[in-house]
């Protein structure tokens, strides 16, 4: 059977010229080299720490673009530019140390740059100056995420002080125009919580999220704390119980309910300023969006981290944020930090197999993941994700095993569910258990009946064993009236035309899933196929050649090679399956 399209990622995409991208982004950016390092002679190695700094910022490499940058800094202390860009760096790779010291000659040359400055300011608040730390705070520019972030470490450190009436003045212009307006009142809550008016400090987390059943998870440990300080033990008890049954996998709460149930005492939340610092600074890093403001978000984390590591929360976003730029194993470094038999290990463990996964570690990945369903084997998203893996790494009747196991453990069928359905279809369809397969692919269409790539597969399925080929044909038209430029869906209709013996409309698909998919080497198979039944021989092996130039599969290769030299039989009748 030649290979289909699944829709769940299995086929290969154009490589990437990662080398030479590379080369072209270290071209584009030698015009911003420092004029020293271009007009001295004999200093090549400043320059080329130069382009070797802006290569590693490129790959997202924050370490190295940081080390290669201060080696170019030492070499021009004046110029500001530089040294903005390196204190930025530092701050996204974690090196402090080094991020304090841009930040100094920042400060000393007179620059206003409103990061450094509240680098600064959390710095001597850190170390314990939190008049130093206002002072900073005051000379700040209100431009930029500094409209939001300098008055919430204004706050905490107001807080710190002992005045909470400036601080909660300090939280003012995070207001509903400025549309950060729960976060004012979280905060406003947790500084009235240390400041020890419990009843105020309810009220404002209530604002923040007025139906707890649904608010986030900071908000509920937040107010369950409160209540059992304040002896309200069986309303905290209630407060958690009804969140989990909105919410039955949250292990955060049920951390919460079981330490509860144990006698053992509930911590504050935020239990000192430098902390409540670092709980503002993680807030507005996962408010920032990843596309526009990543670089932004890491930093804001990084600082939250270096005030309070033990954050675990913070370290999980540190590490999705690196995973959004693709650096796997420096994501999966980040989370080895987090204690793993913590409320927030199961997550961590689910996120390091994934990346495992990523960086083609699969026989990794099955191993995490492996001894997480042995641990835990009633929760479904470990041995899931299991399935999946095992799917992906084509051993495809482990992979229905797992599913099995785990369809033990789903519960009522609800629509949400066609993806499991549809993930072991393919598994039994790809395993050679076309019954059960057909019965899944069903099930899941039932459950999404507007679906694209269950419609595709499902008619493609059919079609290749010579069945239902009307309603076929109509599946995979509807899959490609939804996902038009999808071209994978797009040759799967073209194949469907090919194989009822419509060779001139197939054609017309399969030229169109060749200009949306270029280097996709069945894709172009199919299309030499097409030509050949319309008698465009010479463009029959033009295309089959190409195919071939791609590096196909071992088994498509052979049959490519062997449509090269003999051409192709007589179509099958229509019907006689593929």
């Amino acid at each position: 059977m030649r290979q289909r399209h699944s829709g769940n990622h299995a086929r290969p995409g154009p490589r990437r010229l990662a080398v030479f991208g590379a080369l072209l982004a270290s071209l584009a950016f030698m015009s911003a080299a420092p004029s020293r390092a271009e007009s001295t002679a004999g200093q090549p190695s400043e320059f080329g720490s130069f382009l070797a700094g802006r290569h590693a910022a490129v790959l997202r490499d924050m370490t190295s673009a940081t080390r290669f940058m201060l080696r170019v800094v030492e070499e021009n202390p004046d110029n500001q530019k530089l040294t903005r860009k390196s204190f930025l760096l530092a701050l996204g790779a974690g090196m402090m140390g080094s991020a304090a010291d841009m930040a100094r000659r920042i400060e000393s040359s007179g620059g206003k740059m409103p990061m450094a400055l509240l680098f600064l300011a959390v710095e001597s608040a850190r170390l314990g100056d939190l008049q130093e730390s206002l002072r900073r705070l005051n000379d700040i520019p209100r431009t930029g995420l500094a409209v939001y972030s300098a008055p919430l470490v204004t706050a905490w450190v107001q807080a710190g002080l002992g005045d909470f009436d400036a601080a909660l003045k300090a939280l003012s212009p995070l207001n509903e125009k400025s549309g950060f307006l729960t976060l004012h009142n979280l905060h406003a809550g947790l500084i009235l919580d240390l400041a020890g008016t419990p009843e105020l400090a309810e009220a404002r987390f209530r604002k923040a999220a007025p139906d707890l059943t649904t608010a986030p998870v900071r908000v509920v440990r937040a107010v369950g704390s409160l209540m059992e300080r304040e002896g309200r033990v069986e309303e905290a008890r209630t407060l958690y119980s009804d969140y989990l049954k909105a919410n039955s996998n949250n292990l955060i709460i049920k951390n919460e309910l079981s330490r509860l149930t144990s006698g053992t005492a509930p911590a504050r939340l935020v239990d000192n300023p430098a902390q409540g610092v670092a709980e503002a600074l993680f807030h507005i890093s996962s408010a920032l969006p990843r596309q526009r403001a990543g670089d932004f978000a890491l930093v804001y984390a990084q600082i939250a981290r270096h005030l309070r590591p033990e954050l675990a929360l913070n370290t999980l976003l540190i590490g999705s944020l690196h995973e959004s730029r693709k650096r796997y194993v420096d994501a999966n470094r980040v989370y080895e930090t987090i204690d793993l038999e913590s409320p927030y290990g199961w997550t961590t463990r689910l996120r390091i197999a994934d990346n495992l996964d990523a960086m083609d570690r699969k026989d990794e990945a099955i191993a995490v993941l492996r001894e997480m369903t042995a641990q835990n084997p009633t929760r479904i998203d470990a041995i899931f994700k299991l399935a999946g893996v095992l799917r992906m790494a084509e051993k495809y009747a482990d992979a229905v095993s797992a599913y099995d196991e785990a369809f033990k453990h789903l519960g009522a069928i609800k629509a949400r569910h066609w993806l499991f359905f549809y993930h072991r279809g393919i598994a039994l369809e790809r395993s050679k258990q076309w019954d059960r397969a057909e019965a899944d692919l069903l099930k899941a269409l039932e459950l999404q009946p507007e679906q694209p790539y269950v419609l595709n597969y499902l008619g493609y399925s059919w079609v290749e064993r010579g069945k239902n080929l009307e309603q076929a044909q109509k599946m995979i038209g509807r899959a490609v009236a939804l996902r038009a430029n999808d071209g994978f869906i797009v040759d799967s209709l073209g194949w469907v035309l090919y194989q009822v013996g419509k060779y001139e409309e197939a054609v017309k698909q399969l030229e169109r899933a060749v200009r949306l998919r270029p280097q996709d080497p069945v894709i172009n198979d199919h299309l030499g196929d097409a030509y050949w039944r319309v008698g465009r021989r010479q463009e029959a092996r033009f295309q089959w050649r190409r195919s071939l130039g791609l590096e196909p599969e071992l088994k498509y290769m052979r049959s490519t090679e062997t449509k090269l030299e003999n051409g192709l039989d007589a179509p099958k009748p229509v019907g006689s399956g593929g």
